[in-house]
């Protein structure tokens, strides 16, 4: 029998000036799924750094709750009445959105289409580090940059990802070299470099170093498109040396700066991702995250893509959540962090 009320983290003053907020742990009540949302209950989150920009974007005199958290799976135990893609007993993943109260919780609201199934052959906390990291990289690679288009042969393009280690670049490598582009990466600690070759990816640039020298070095000219996955403002003018006239350059976070000069002799194409544009304005083509999330379920079943957890944290409690968040802001993370939902 369902209970009537849950549990969930999160925070009431955001506390700016402090590092990172209070948690707190609150009852509420459960949400009850309407239209296309199904209820899902939590057996596993990832961390972003996301959760840490919708914390900061939160005003100082807003004394409302406010959990975070994006990435969950769990099961799924309630649908809407216009719900025609899973149904109660149906194990899922998905990403999460800004529309909806965070899925740091013991049960969680979302739309169905940005879900799908669980892959059989990984656990929840393993399927936990996946979603918004991969939706955002398909979003990249089809949508933003649009590889496909540059050549028949997906050989024959050249896609630099930097900070390949990341959340964001280590899947979108694992995508990338599926789908059989050639993936350059940027990494810089010998730990992250070691990490990315393991990825399979062959050649690694040290983002630290000046690139065109570097590739110079590799008998590379130019590269066709450029995915910025991190600090974006210290490797935008690296990545103007080296772009393609005519080439695409994608970035995961806003500019602070003005783009380099080169963008525009270059004829540069340059586009920002964000996975949540698509849920927060409920797009015509929302479903494309149903159907991105579906091929990546496919491509993991079939052994192409594999998980990038790497921080397993056993419970979920205001002190772990602290401590998941201190690890994240240190920007020195391999993969991804997974708190495991064992409700009390």
């Amino acid at each position: 029998m369902m209970p009537k009320t849950m549990n969930a983290y999160g925070f009431y003053d955001p506390e700016k000036e402090n590092e990172l907020p209070t948690f707190n742990k609150i009852e509420m009540a459960i949400p009850e799924p309407k239209n296309r949302e199904i209820l899902v209950e939590v057996k596993a989150v990832g961390v972003n750094p996301t959760d840490l920009a919708t914390r900061m974007m939160k005003r100082s005199a807003d004394d409302s709750f406010t959990s975070l958290g994006r990435d969950a799976s769990g099961t799924v135990v309630e649908v809407g009445e216009s719900v025609t893609l899973f149904k109660k007993g149906d194990d899922v993943f998905y990403p999460g959105s800004s529309k909806f109260l965070g899925t740091q919780a013991d049960y969680h609201i979302i739309d169905e289409r940005m879900v799908a199934l669980k892959p059989k052959n990984l656990t929840y906390n393993e399927a936990a580090a996946l979603p918004l990291t991969a939706v955002t990289s398909y979003e990249v690679i089809h949508d933003r940059l649009d590889l496909f288009s540059i050549s028949e042969n997906p050989s024959d393009v050249t896609l630099l990802i930097v900070g390949a280690a990341g959340g964001v670049g280590s899947v979108a490598c694992q995508i990338a070299l599926n789908y059989g582009f050639n993936v350059i990466g940027t990494a810089s600690r010998d730990e992250s470099r070691k990490y990315v070759k393991n990825l399979g990816v062959k050649t690694i640039l040290d983002h630290s170093k000046p690139y065109r020298e570097q590739l110079k070095n590799l008998g590379i000219d130019t590269i066709d498109a450029v995915f910025i996955a991190a600090k974006v403002d210290e490797n935008i003018r690296e990545v103007g040396k080296i772009i393609k006239p005519q080439g695409r350059v994608c970035s995961l976070l806003p500019l602070l700066d003005p783009l380099p000069t080169s963008f525009f002799g270059k004829s540069v194409t340059f586009s920002y991702e964000l996975m949540y544009t698509r849920s927060i304005y409920e797009t015509n083509d929302w479903i494309k995250q149903h159907e991105y999330l579906t091929e990546l379920k496919n491509q993991i079943e079939q052994g192409f893509i594999h998980s990038n957890l790497e921080t397993l944290i056993s419970e979920m409690n205001e002190e772990t959540l602290e401590n998941a968040y201190k690890q994240l802001m240190t920007e020195h993370t391999i993969g991804k962090i997974v708190l495991a939902h064992n409700k009390k």
